[in-house]
């Protein structure tokens, strides 16, 4: 039971996280722009940035994986290969999520 509650509590505070990053994206264009959002990962949110005149919502990529392989039980290339089909690879070009691949 107590790792069934941390693992609640965790998925609590990641969902707390993300909520409070996709409103202050909102709040950021002053809910004036419709920003498009990638459903079940906001924990993923980076920010906004402009893309040829339109604001978009920024994501990164390897917590989007982290979190398909934690919460949907995917391994490391399904999650891979998920994420650039049926995520990247389905947005649209106008005021689609950007994808930032953080460089260490």
């Amino acid at each position: 039971m107590g790792k069934q509650a941390l693992n609640l509590s965790q998925m609590d505070k990641r969902a707390d996280k993300g909520a409070s990053l996709r409103r202050g994206c909102i709040d950021s264009v002053d809910g004036d722009i419709a920003l498009v959002f990638v459903d079940g990962h906001d924990d993923a949110i980076l920010g906004v940035a402009e893309r040829d005149g339109e604001v978009c919502v920024v994501y990164d990529p390897a917590k989007i994986i982290q979190s398909l392989r934690r919460r949907d039980g995917m391994d490391k290339e399904g999650a891979t290969e998920f994420f650039e089909y049926n995520i990247a690879g389905s947005c649209g070009p106008s005021g689609s999520p950007m994808f930032l691949v953080m460089v260490k």
